[in-house]
């Protein structure tokens, strides 16, 4: 059974713990609730090891964990607040202070979902005036509290709709009419429903089988110059206790195929939980052998489809060259981890029939035009050079300059300008992906 931490304000704790019990499921929920929500990383910091998975009130603790060493989208989980509570919360206050509230004073997070700004853009259409104040997680509750006070004072506002309750609770004691946004029953309830389907799917992936395939290159070299006596068999020795001692850590089943090609089979949650210590043994393969080791990784829901998909992974690493490890998952998903650079995660299908279509007129794999998207996502650049292009995709500027020229042939990129240079030469021609 999975441990849910629930972060957020008291208040929201309470109401979501309290709609959890009416919900038949199979995980186990633990209040921690906070004074202060920058608080939230001290309770990842915490209870990071006792919890499998987080669920936030809001979005304001979630953007705070995204600071955090511990943050991990697949783990976590914010209650999306409706446009509906602004409407309730307009609707009530205006009951209470007895006529239609048109001029309204709303704090918010600077980094907002798409669908909470919307809401308050469509507030906007409905009322005189709405003075809106950004916040960061580390400002001030006093900061917000004063914002508010001196627009009531200056009678520039009929209500108050906040992101905190304990901004309520102050504005109450001053008389001011004010309503706490908080999580309401059916955000809960369709959070509650993600999340659910978010834990059995994360579930799948742990315990999708894993193969690895490991590979020390020109083995039949190191048999040539350590032929006499009894050299090769001592390095054999030392790389299967070196790959041995991985297999124990992610409890995995070893096969030696011989010629430096080893097969290890364990569940994908552990292995990828270990990838820097199968980078440490890449590294203590090469040391021994003075020669490159490789390892590629397939996931997949058989042993079969497992080593399938790692042999595909070792391919792509030997055709790439590169000193790193590749995973290859059944959903055509390919992870690229260099110790030199971050990981990138790309498709090697391309599911757009427009795209292939244009795709057949050029020499261009959708494999390499996925990983250009995702390259470019990665870096949030919408403008991009050849130069650029060849670093970030570790090719040749000849080469960088060949996929673009065809990519601008077949629509695929467009060309948008020229970029100024302060040293001599030529400036570069700028493109962007296509719409």
């Amino acid at each position: 059974m999975f441990k849910v931490g629930v972060i957020g304000p008291e208040r929201s704790v309470e109401r979501i713990l309290s709609y959890v019990k009416q919900i038949k499921n199979d995980l186990t929920f633990i209040g921690l609730p906070y004074n202060i929500a920058h608080e939230t990383i001290d309770i990842l910091e915490i209870h990071h090891q006792e919890v499998d998975f987080w669920l936030f009130s809001g979005n304001i603790p979630y953007t705070i964990a995204q600071q955090s060493k511990h943050f991990s989208r697949e783990r976590m989980q914010f209650i999306h607040i409706s446009v509906n509570s602004f409407y309730r919360g307009i609707l009530e206050l205006s009951h209470q202070i007895g006529e239609l509230a048109k001029n309204v004073s709303i704090d918010a997070l600077n980094i907002l979902e798409e669908d909470y700004l919307l809401g308050i853009t469509k507030l906007e259409e409905l009322l005189e005036n709405l003075y809106v104040k950004r916040f960061d997680p580390k400002t001030s509750i006093e900061e917000i509290i004063d914002y508010h006070l001196e627009l009531w004072q200056k009678k520039k506002i009929d209500i108050v709709i906040t992101a905190y309750p304990s901004i309520e609770l102050r504005l109450k004691q001053m008389g001011i009419p004010v309503y706490w946004v908080g999580p309401m029953q059916q955000d809960i309830y369709h959070t509650l429903q993600l999340f659910n389907e978010k834990v059995r799917t994360f579930y799948y992936k742990e315990t999708q089988t894993t193969a690895l395939i490991v590979q020390v290159n020109n083995f039949e070299h190191l048999k040539k110059v350590n032929a006499e006596g009894y050299g090769i068999h001592f390095i054999q020795l030392n790389l299967k206790k070196l790959v041995l001692q991985i297999c124990e850590k992610i409890d995995g089943y070893f096969i030696d195929e011989g010629n430096g090609r080893y097969i290890l089979f364990s569940s994908r949650g552990i292995v990828e939980r270990n990838i820097n210590t199968i980078f440490e043994m890449i590294h203590r393969l090469e040391v021994e052998t003075e020669q490159p080791a490789m390892v590629g990784i397939g996931h997949a829901t058989t042993v079969y489809y497992a080593e399938s998909f790692a042999q595909r992974a070792l391919e792509h690493v030997t055709e790439k060259g590169i000193n790193g490890i590749m995973i290859m998952g059944d959903d055509g998903t390919i992870t690229e981890f260099n110790q030199d650079s971050p990981q990138i995660t790309y498709s090697s299908r391309v599911q757009n029939m427009e795209i292939i279509e244009k795709l057949k007129n050029t020499s261009v794999s959708p494999k390499i035009f996925s990983k250009i998207e995702a390259k470019l996502n990665e870096l949030k650049i919408e403008t991009f050079n050849a130069k650029t292009l060849a670093k970030e995709l570790e090719m040749s500027d000849r080469y960088a300059q060949r996929i673009l020229s065809e990519l601008l042939s077949a629509g695929l990129v467009q060309y948008c300008g020229m970029e100024n240079r302060n040293t001599r030469g030529r400036s570069a021609k700028l493109y962007k992906l296509s719409e």
